[in-house]
């Protein structure tokens, strides 16, 4: 990352943190754009030059995967789900200390609906990303098995995350790799129940 978008991210972090904060302290309903700007430190007019709106304040910057991982899944050589793990480890480790900050947004995603508009649809653009990454990685393939693949990995980290949100799981990154694991071994039951 270059220092300005460095320093960009951290100030769109910075907002989020001051939206989450407030959000908790007085109910989303509660909160203001001006006050999230006050919070975090920075101007009203500043706050729009990061987010449109409170609620998206509150879901943070887009989490995409980081651009060279990215890269190196896409070119990798070694079996897919040994590249997707590391990937996805990759993704992953930006957010091991925001274990707190994510259990608040999906407690308060869980009684606003905007809110939780909002975190599907970033699980969708994540889960188009992979699609992507997929289709780069294994040109050619079934395009309906790269469907169902990048919404089965997408699952497979949702789920770890709220169980480590959830104090369920300590390790967001084992979790997340176990659940991977998991995607195989749901096709084989698949082949195993009788009809």
């Amino acid at each position: 990352m270059s220092p300005q978008t460095t320093r960009r991210f951290r100030t769109a972090k910075k907002i989020q943190f001051a939206a989450v904060e407030l959000a908790v302290r007085d109910g989303l309903s509660n909160v203001t754009t001006e006050a999230i700007a006050k919070e975090a430190g920075i101007s009203t007019r500043s706050f729009f030059n990061y987010y449109a709106y409170k609620e998206a304040a509150l879901m943070g910057p887009p989490p995409d995967y980081p651009a060279e991982a990215s890269e190196a899944f896409v070119i990798g050589k070694g079996k897919l789900i040994d590249d997707l793990s590391i990937l996805i480890e990759a993704h992953l480790k930006r957010f091991l200390n925001e274990r707190e900050i994510f259990a608040q947004i999906l407690h308060l995603s869980d009684s606003d609906p905007k809110l939780n508009a909002l975190r599907n649809s970033a699980m969708l653009a994540r889960r188009a990303q992979m699609r992507g990454l997929l289709h780069r990685r294994t040109p050619g393939s079934d395009t309906r098995l790269i469907e169902i693949l990048a919404a089965a990995v997408i699952a497979a980290t949702n789920a770890a995350a709220k169980d480590w949100a959830a104090g369920e799981r300590p390790d967001l990154i084992a979790a997340a790799k176990e659940n991977l694991v998991l995607i195989e071994k749901a096709g084989m039951l698949l082949e195993s129940i009788p009809n």
